[in-house]
C-alpha cells in the first residue's frame, strides 16, 4: 500500500467530510467538521495520554489504539470515512536534490533513496513525497521532501480504524496536515507572493518546523524538542513531579534568566495582526478582524509596542478572563533547551535560503498545543528576528455550541487541533 497517490486531490464523495484522527503526543484527537464555507463543527473528541507514556511511543500508540473505538462509538460522528495522521516520530523525513529529466520518475528516485538512508528493505517501508520545485541554486535540481515510514507501523494503524468500524480513506504526514489547516488563511487562489513563511508546530513531545511557498509546502523537519522536554528540565531543576513542573513552566512570564534572554527582534502577535496591523481571519479565536491589531484611537498597537513584544487581546489581560493565567517568577533556567530548539530552526532556514534565496522568509506561525504559551512563542520568534502570529486554525470553523464533544473545550482557543482540521480537509484517495 502506497502514499504516493495521496498527492493529488480528489473529488469528496456525498458524504461529506471524513474523520480527522490525530494521534498525538499529549492527547489522541478525533475531529469533523462539515464540508462548505463557512465549515462547521460536527463532533470532537479527545484522550490524553497519561503522563507516564508521554515519552514511551510504543506504549502511547498501543494506548490510544485501543482508546479509538470507544471514542468514535461515543462521539457523535458522521459516517466511516476517516483520514488519520502519521506521527512525526515514527516519520523519516530527508530532503534530496534530483537532477530530473523527461520521463524520470520522482518517486521511484526516492523509494531507491530512502531505504539506503534508513538501511532496510525498500518493503518494509511506506513512500510518499513532496516536489518542491527548482532550487534556484545546486544547478536547478528538484528539491524533493522524501517521505517513509514503517509498513508494520501503518497496518497497525489500519488495523485501529478498522477495529472502530471506520473506512479509511487517507493518510498524510503531520507535516502535510499542518499546513493544510491554514487553506484559508491564504485563499487557495491567491497568487504566491513570492515570501516563504515559516510555521512552527510546537507539541508537547517535538517542534515540527515548516517552510511554505504560499500554500506549498517547501520544507520540513522534525526537531526533537517539545513542551514535555522543557517540563524535564524544570522537574530536573526544581525536583518536582512532572505534573507540578509543567504548571510551573507554563506560569512562567521569561523562560531565560534576566541578560540571558535573545536580542530584542520583529514584533510578535498574537492578537491576529501582523506588523502593518493587518488581519488574519484565523489567529486567535474570538477577535474581530476589523479590531485586531488596533487600539481604541485607531493607532496600529503593534506599533505602540517595544520590538519583540506580543500584542495581547485586552480579554486576555485581564485577571478572571479566558486564557488568564498567574504569573510566577521564573524560578527554572530554560536556556538550554530552548537554544537548541532555536538553533535547530536557524539550521533549517539556512538551509532553505541557500536553494531559494529569493524567497526570504520574514514571519514566523506558531501553532500546535505548546503554542498557548505566549512567552514560549515570544522568546522563539525574539530569537530568531521574525515578525510572528499564535495561530487558531479552528477559530474559523462555527460553532453553535450544541455540537458533541468530549475532553476539549471550545470556549478556549486550540491551537493544537490544527493537524486534526487539516486531516478533516485533505485528499482521500486511499
Amino acid at each position: 500500500m502506497g502514499l504516493g497517490r495521496l498527492g493529488s486531490i480528489s473529488v469528496l464523495r456525498q458524504s461529506g467530510l471524513p474523520i480527522g484522527i490525530d494521534f498525538g503526543v499529549s492527547s489522541l484527537k478525533v475531529l469533523q467538521v462539515s464540508a462548505g464555507e463557512p465549515q462547521g463543527l460536527v463532533a470532537a473528541a479527545s484522550v490524553p495520554t497519561p503522563d507516564d507514556l508521554l515519552f514511551d511511543d510504543d506504549k502511547r500508540f498501543e494506548f490510544q489504539f485501543a482508546a479509538l473505538p470507544k471514542l468514535i462509538k461515543q462521539g457523535g460522528f458522521k459516517g466511516k470515512r476517516a483520514v488519520c495522521s502519521i506521527p512525526a516520530s515514527r516519520t523519516f523525513c530527508k530532503h534530496a536534490q534530483f537532477q530530473v529529466t523527461d520521463g524520470v520518475n520522482v518517486g521511484a528516485l526516492v523509494r531507491a533513496l530512502l531505504p539506503r538512508e534508513i538501511g532496510c528493505s525498500p518493503d518494509a517501508l511506506v513512500f510518499r513525497h513532496v516536489e518542491v520545485g527548482p532550487c534556484e541554486r545546486a544547478g536547478g535540481k528538484l528539491e524533493t521532501i522524501c517521505l517513509a515510514t514503517g509498513r508494520e507501523f501503518v497496518e497497525q494503524m489500519m488495523g485501529s480504524l478498522r477495529a472502530s468500524k471506520l473506512e479509511p480513506v487517507g493518510m498524510h504526514s503531520e507535516f502535510q496536515a499542518g499546513l493544510r489547516a491554514f487553506g484559508g488563511f491564504k485563499g487557495a487562489g491567491e497568487a504566491d507572493d513570492g515570501t516563504g513563511t515559516l510555521y512552527l508546530d510546537i507539541g508537547t513531545g517535538s517542534t515540527k518546523v515548516l517552510i511554505s511557498h504560499g500554500t506549498q509546502l517547501a520544507f520540513a523537519r522534525c526537531v526533537e524538542i517539545g513542551g514535555a522536554h522543557l517540563d524535564q528540565a524544570v522537574a530536573d531543576q526544581l525536583k518536582l513531579a512532572m505534573v507540578h513542573a509543567r504548571e510551573h513552566r507554563l506560569g512562567m512570564e521569561q523562560l531565560t534568566p534576566e541578560g540571558a534572554g535573545p536580542t530584542p527582534g520583529p514584533v510578535v502577535n498574537d492578537a491576529g495582526a501582523d506588523e502593518d496591523g493587518s488581519s488574519m481571519a484565523v489567529l486567535a479565536a474570538g477577535m474581530a478582524k476589523a479590531g485586531a491589531g488596533e487600539s481604541p484611537e485607531g493607532e496600529d498597537a503593534s506599533r505602540r509596542q517595544p520590538a519583540g513584544a506580543f500584542v495581547r487581546s485586552p480579554a486576555a489581560a485581564e485577571p478572571g478572563s479566558k486564557g488568564f493565567r498567574k504569573r510566577v517568577a521564573p524560578k527554572a533556567d530554560l536556556s538550554e533547551p530552548l537554544e537548541i530548539l532555536t538553533d535547530e530552526v536557524s539550521m533549517c532556514l539556512r538551509y532553505h535560503a541557500s536553494l531559494f534565496p529569493s524567497r526570504r522568509v520574514s514571519r514566523v506561525v506558531f501553532f500546535g498545543g505548546e503554542s498557548r504559551q505566549r512567552a514560549l512563542c515570544h522568546h522563539v520568534a525574539r530569537t530568531l528576528r521574525l515578525s510572528g502570529q499564535i495561530a487558531d486554525p479552528l477559530a474559523r470553523v462555527g460553532r453553535s455550541g450544541k455540537e458533541p464533544t468530549s475532553g476539549v473545550s471550545f470556549q478556549e482557543t486550540q491551537p493544537g487541533w490544527a493537524v486534526a482540521l487539516g486531516l478533516c480537509v485533505s485528499p482521500t484517495d486511499l
